[in-house]
């Protein structure tokens, strides 16, 4: 992608954000109760929309970039590694087998 390219997908997906009650500034902060709690269904939706297009941009060479430079987290949206789904499945089997609830859900 071109950088005015880049830029103008990354102000497009702020203005739905902003609309949304929002901004991307607090991309990597976001849970899934931010698209649910006090949102209506027009708002919950123009910010995933925002969100998607963020996480695209992030997912490209030029936009990881790009997001750096404007002090931004490329990677807020990422998935986790697969080193940390593989420690997070052997807490979770250690902590069932000593008996305790585990982690969120108790």
């Amino acid at each position: 992608m071109h950088e005015p390219f880049t830029l103008a997908l990354l102000e497009m997906a702020e203005r739905w954000a902003e609309a949304a009650g929002t901004t991307l500034r607090f991309r990597k902060h976001f849970s899934a109760t931010v698209f649910t709690v006090t949102r209506r269904p027009e708002e919950r939706a123009l910010l995933a929309a925002a969100v998607e297009l963020y996480d695209l941009v992030g997912a490209t060479p030029e936009g990881v970039k790009i997001l750096r430079e404007m002090g931004l987290e490329p990677d807020a949206g990422s998935q986790i590694s697969q080193d940390d789904l593989t420690e997070r499945w052997a807490n979770w089997c250690a902590e069932r087998l000593s008996g305790r609830t585990p982690k969120g859900q108790g």
